[in-house]
């Protein structure tokens, strides 16, 4: 095969998977947090689910407001109160605009600043501000590829709550409710991070799917790229031989050349039943056939050849991989071996093409950079535990052998 041919072979192997490739983001994140370097896609599907889940928390606020409404202070101090606490619902509720396509840091610091602003309410409304902060924990879900900022937000949450418990009297705590924003921070907390562990879970398994539906294209362009170049590189290498005979003997002999033809009308619809055997996946190779085959391509090449007449001495586990390494050597001897006389030797676990043509200038040239023929029959060897090996021949030329190893 040309360079130019496995060139263009190549970059369709690279071209080819790319438009099934994962394009799932790898999923160290929350639920609803988009990775720095997210796409415009990426974004939009983070906003829609962040802010389909802020607004319905933040209508929990409203018992909030209430409470702020309901302590018995000035009208001026429930108004002050409202307006801190809209500020700090819209710090929360716009936060992730800042926090997309930034790095850990930069997320950091705005959580850090809507914790800040949800601090000072302390100095407004009062302790009740302490149910404000379960935002701030349910903010920090979205500080993504790290877990443990969300386990340290939530820990200096309850810190903070319990002193603004302890400050106020435990006995105010438990009367006003506040001993049970705690309780609270803890469940909206552990919520998060299994719901966020549960994301993770299913993002791993959609890019798990994605690779083995990629990693299946690949197999099966591999595979049929192999079955198409063993069946039609043997076949029409052997109608061309038959043609250009058919030819020399169309004057000289008549009857021979119509004898030829014919083993090409015969072969051609051989390729064409075996090409679409290859496109459904279930084609095997024949060895008896292939022998028979091999002879007369052979023959029609004006080469000497010793070959046994049936394959009844292989193996049943290996005659597939036989013939495939039967049809593939004599197609090289014929196109490339300029050899004037060929010899194959079958045994149960062995079979050997040798040839006495040009052979390799370097015996491990083919091992090193095989071609697409010697390529597929390396795979196929190793599907069944064998292996090919090449190198020089007793008879001056190429050897192609492929063995099972002994069980």
């Amino acid at each position: 095969m040309s360079e130019a041919t496995r060139t263009a072979e190549a970059r369709g192997a690279e071209n080819a998977p790319r438009a099934s490739r994962p394009t799932r983001p790898a999923p160290r994140s929350f639920p609803w947090a988009v990775p720095p370097g997210a796409s415009d896609e990426d974004i939009r599907i983070g906003r829609r689910r962040w802010y389909a889940g802020a607004v319905f928390a933040l209508l929990w606020q409203v018992l909030e407001i209430i409470a702020v409404w309901s302590d018995g202070r000035s009208l001026r101090a429930h108004v002050v109160s409202t307006i801190a606490l809209a500020v700090v619902y819209a710090a929360y509720l716009f936060a992730p605009e800042l926090m997309w396509r930034r790095s850990l840091r930069g997320r950091v610091v705005v959580l850090a600043g809507v914790a800040l602003l949800a601090g000072l309410l302390l100095f407004v409304v009062g302790p009740l501000a302490v149910w404000t902060w379960l935002l701030v924990a349910a903010l920090s879900g979205f500080v993504a590829e790290r877990f443990w900022v969300a386990g340290v937000v939530v820990l200096a949450i309850l810190g903070a709550q319990f002193l603004v418990a302890a400050s106020t009297g435990w006995d105010t705590a438990v009367n006003s409710g506040i001993l049970f924003a705690p309780v609270i921070t803890v469940s909206v907390g552990a919520s998060m991070l299994f719901f966020g562990r549960q994301r993770e879970a299913e993002q791993r398994l959609g890019v798990a799917q994605d690779e083995i539906t990629r990693l299946a294209v690949v197999e099966e362009r591999a595979r049929f790229s192999r079955d198409l170049h063993d069946v039609l590189g043997h076949s029409l290498t052997v109608v061309a031989m038959k043609s250009e005979l058919a030819a020399r003997l169309v004057d000289v002999d008549p009857a021979r050349a119509k004898t030829e033809m014919q083993d090409v009308e015969r072969l051609s619809r051989e390729a064409l039943q075996g090409l679409r055997h290859a496109v459904s996946g279930y084609r095997e190779a024949d060895l008896d056939a292939e022998l028979v085959s091999a002879r007369a391509a052979l023959e029609a090449a004006e080469i000497d050849v010793a070959l046994p007449h049936d394959g009844d001495a292989a193996a049943d586990d290996v005659r597939s991989l036989f013939a495939w390494v039967l049809r593939e050597g004599v197609t090289n001897v014929v196109r490339h071996a300029a050899a004037s006389r060929v010899r194959v030797t079958l045994t149960r676990t062995a079979l050997t093409i040798e040839d006495d043509g040009t052979g390799l200038l370097d015996p491990d040239a083919a091992s090193t950079t095989p071609g697409n023929g010697l390529r597929g029959l390396r795979e196929r060897a190793d599907a069944v535990g064998a292996r090919l090996t090449t190198g020089t021949s007793d008879l001056g030329g190429f050897r192609l052998r492929v063995e099972r190893e002994r069980r």
